[in-house]
């Protein structure tokens, strides 16, 4: 612990393990993929923030179906996209082929059992988005050549819409981090900060967007969700809140904010250095010394001066 409070420990009374297990991940990969088309609108302005360079490196820590790794391959060098769940990889793996993204490296590796420069490079730019990994923010720093990305939901997350999907009909996952009063992006600037590193935060607008023909059209859209027969006129209640018209058809629409908490890795210089002149309170090295008591006795301008 350093200062007055103990971040990593206010950030441990937040974490939920079962973010962390590969089966609950495993069960809900086609589901997230579902999700993370739909956020695809808005995670170009992500990435706009990264400042990729063609010459560079990126691993995304919890990379999922490569909502992050799919587009950003076609920005950097090589992309190593590294998650605990072999479903959410495979699914990756075929969105990349889909893109025809030939520079990603899917890995499977739990975030545990990384260690920085042995079994996993040293990558130019690291991104946790909405990941575990962002428990161990030190090992996140070590990966990283250039700078580190944390991004988080700053508003309604993923979870929050699925549940108001489902509501009634279906409650899995019911994983979720604890609430606590203070923003989850809160404490991961605090933890970087007390960490020495220089920490930043941005916030992009965020959200799932998608036009359609009609209501209908929307509804059979969601097909990814695998929901109990039966189900459909409550989906169709769950889902109506976030359509309105929109043209010739209907646009689903949920607005939300992501906060991408990051850090570059190097900082600027900032020493206690010499000046290269004299200081303005210091006597000149070659004067005369001083006679301090023939100063006092000596008369003020424009005041008059008893003997």
């Amino acid at each position: 612990m350093s200062g007055l409070i103990d971040w990593e420990l206010l950030a441990s009374l937040q974490a939920s393990p079962a973010l962390a297990a590969a089966p609950m991940w495993d069960a809900f990969a086609t589901r997230y993929d579902g999700y993370c088309r739909l956020q695809a609108h808005h995670t170009v302005a992500q990435l706009d923030a990264f400042g990729l360079g063609p010459d560079e490196t990126l691993v995304d820590v919890g990379a999922g179906t490569g909502r992050i790794a799919v587009p950003a391959a076609a920005r950097v060098r090589q992309v190593t996209a590294l998650d605990t769940s072999t479903a959410m990889l495979a699914i990756l793996t075929r969105n990349a082929a889909a893109a025809g993204a030939s520079n990603i490296e899917a890995r499977h590796l739990p975030w545990e059992d990384v260690v920085p420069g042995a079994n996993l490079a040293v990558h130019d730019v690291v991104v946790a988005s909405r990941s575990p990994a962002m428990a161990d923010l030190a090992r996140l720093d070590a990966l990283a050549r250039r700078a580190v990305y944390v991004l988080l939901f700053s508003g309604p997350s993923l979870k929050d819409f699925h549940d108001r999907l489902v509501d009634g009909i279906d409650s899995f996952p019911s994983a979720g981090p604890r609430r606590t009063a203070i923003e989850g992006h809160a404490l991961v600037f605090n933890r970087a900060v007390a960490m020495g590193r220089e920490a930043r935060v941005d916030y992009v607008e965020d959200g799932f967007h998608q036009h359609y023909r009609d209501e209908d059209e929307a509804v059979a859209d969601f097909d990814w969700l695998d929901l109990p027969a039966g189900s459909e006129d409550r989906f169709r209640r769950n889902l109506r809140p976030f359509l309105r018209p929109d043209g010739d058809g209907v646009l689903l629409q949920v607005r939300t904010r992501t906060a991408i908490v990051w850090w570059p890795k190097q900082r600027p210089a900032v020493d206690l250095k010499p000046l290269d002149h004299e200081p303005l309170d210091r006597e000149p090295v070659d004067s005369e010394p001083v006679d301090r008591a023939a100063l006092d006795r000596q008369p003020l301008p424009g005041r008059r001066h008893d003997p």
